[in-house]
């Protein structure tokens, strides 16, 4: 099983590039470190059908399946899925006037 965990300070992704492997289960958890909500927002790389989704953020799903989770202050979300595809993911937060982005990339 893989393990990465992203940092949120400062209203920026650390590290802005990670890196994740297809067909090998991860555990991809997001911290935030900020004291006010951030999100992360992946539209293509949470696709997968074993994707669980923990930690004390709010997950919003849409009609594809997962949009975004909100994270609060001080908070910890966690995803657990096998990535099936290959190639550079954006995410970002997209609460308004944030301007965080950053890139997952699948070999």
């Amino acid at each position: 099983m893989e393990a990465v965990t992203v940092e949120i300070r400062s209203r920026m992704f650390i590290p802005q590039h990670i890196q994740l492997h297809r067909n090998r289960k991860t555990v991809l958890r997001f911290r935030n470190y900020d004291t006010e909500l951030h999100t992360v927002a992946a539209k293509e790389l949470f696709l997968s059908p074993d994707l669980n989704v923990g930690g004390n953020g709010a997950p919003e799903f849409g009609p594809d399946g997962l949009k975004r989770v909100i994270i609060p202050p001080d908070g910890l979300i966690e995803f657990q899925f096998t990535p099936t595809r290959t190639g550079t993911f954006p995410y970002l937060c997209d609460m308004p006037g944030h301007d965080m982005k950053a890139v997952m990339t699948v070999e």
